[in-house]
């Protein structure tokens, strides 16, 4: 197929075209660009439909840009495109996050879609399923790997074991198709952001067109629960569970996925589908407080606590909060933890432990690293090196001397400065921006206010 571009929502996105018959577009998941669509099932789609797929930004041959990763803004990216194309109305599947970008679609633009599949995704919201953290570490966790590397750890989590125990070679060939043009870690980490704080829960209920929910039982990502939720929230949908089959649930069973779908997109184009009232019950969703209170009660027994139950419990208030929409999740930047004046590295230990559960990098910068201009030159070397982006630093008063210094030093690789207290009048590097936050350092603090500053901190890539 011959990839096409057009300027939409002030970037370049990169499109295909093929076959004829109504129109169907195609949206893909986290990280993967159309390319990553098995062959079998865009030529089977195209003798019954005119089958558009895309790269979604950040992804492929679509720009990259630093900003503009929200659903709502990648499904407007869609909307024009599909003005551009001159077609007023299509059929629309979504594959994980692309279910989630359909979604979004339909919520802004419903007259436009005739039918819907959702494949292996969620709504988000407060009665999402997330997953495991063990599985999100294996998705996010892929710092300093190559492509190849971290598709193969990704493997463990979106391929069913058996399908790839059995298929390894055709894996490996699909591998090679997805990482000839990979996704650089910025995009990637700003489609994760993106996604995380995702909530359609509440537009479910106005979807009107035909949908089906489409998924693997073994689905480990996003699990099936979501579907079977989902299925009852919108009037009149349709479930089908495939048995045995995972995340990727499309390219263990090619044929069947194929074969369902086109029936049911075929069977809308050819009769009315009839609507049936649904009435739901929403839950209230929990307060921040209460969100919040696992961690906090976690921290006052920190000291009877294992550094990893403690990660994973500031991770179960993580997920309660972007259940609720109550804190927003990070774009993955690089933070350089400087413990001074934070109480005790035991306290700079829990900021980083947020952080990280909250979708950032954070490193500490113990007593070592900082013994000598050297050896802290050499660990912001690190820490920004293998992401190519600029860190930030986060001291308290205390720690504002070495935290200077650090940036005088390094400009280049040191976007931003965020004291934990009132600075007064300082002398920093005009690259560098300063923040600071003039009550200090105290737990709700760390789970609130600074999430939201470094928010809004935009990403700064390194010079090439």
């Amino acid at each position: 197929m011959t990839m096409h571009f057009a300027n939409v929502n002030a970037m370049r996105l990169a499109y295909r075209v093929q076959g004829a018959g109504p129109p169907l577009v195609l949206l893909m998941g986290y990280r993967l660009n159309s390319a990553a669509w098995p062959t079998q099932f865009i030529e089977a789609l195209a003798k019954q439909f005119t089958v558009i797929t895309l790269d979604n930004r950040g992804t492929g041959q679509s720009e990259k840009p630093l900003a503009g990763y929200a659903l709502a803004n990648m499904a407007r990216d869609v909307f024009e495109l599909l003005i551009q194309l001159e077609i007023t109305s299509t059929y629309l599947f979504g594959y994980s996050m692309g279910g989630a970008i359909a979604q979004e679609f339909v919520r802004q633009f419903p007259e436009r879609v005739k039918g819907l599949v959702l494949c292996a995704t969620m709504c988000g919201g407060p009665q999402a399923t997330y997953a495991k953290q063990s599985v999100v570490r294996v998705m996010r966790d892929l710092d300093g790997l190559s492509p190849d590397e971290a598709a193969r750890r990704i493997w463990k989590v979106t391929y069913a074991p058996t399908y790839l125990a059995n298929n390894r070679e055709l894996a490996e060939s699909q591998m090679r198709r997805e990482i000839a043009d990979p996704t650089p870690l910025h995009a990637a980490d700003l489609q994760f952001q993106a996604f995380a704080e995702f909530d359609a829960s509440s537009a479910l209920a106005d979807i009107r067109c035909p949908t089906m929910l489409l998924t693997g039982d073994i689905d480990e990502l996003i699990s099936p629960q979501n579907s079977k939720m989902m299925v009852k929230r919108i009037r009149n949908a349709e479930l089908i569970v495939l048995s045995g089959r995972g995340h990727r649930v499309i390219w263990e069973a090619t044929e069947e996925c194929t074969s369902i779908i086109s029936r049911f997109f075929l069977r809308i184009e050819n009769s009315c589908a009839k609507e049936a009232d649904l009435h739901v019950n929403d839950r209230n969703a929990p307060t921040l407080l209460e969100a919040l209170w696992p961690a906090l009660e976690m921290y006052a027994q920190w000291p009877l606590i294992a550094a990893e139950t403690a990660i994973d419990s500031l991770s179960i208030a993580r997920q309660s909060i972007l259940a609720t929409g109550s804190a927003p999740f990070g774009d993955g930047k690089p933070i350089l933890v400087l413990p001074q004046d934070l109480g005790s590295y035991l306290n700079a230990s829990m900021l980083t432990a947020w952080l990280k559960a909250t979708g950032y990098r954070p490193v500490i910068a113990h007593h070592a690293d900082l013994a000598t201009a050297k050896r802290f030159s050499q660990l912001i070397t690190n820490v920004t090196r293998h992401l190519r982006r600029k860190t930030i630093l986060i001291t308290g008063i205390a720690g504002l001397t070495p935290a200077i210094d650090g940036a005088k030093r390094h400009p280049e690789r040191i976007s931003d400065l965020v004291v934990l207290g009132s600075p007064g009048s300082i002398d920093v590097p005009s690259d560098v921006r300063l923040h600071y936050i003039s009550s200090g350092w105290t737990p709700m603090l760390t789970m609130t206010t600074l999430p939201q500053l470094l928010r809004n901190i935009p990403i700064q890539l390194l010079d090439q």
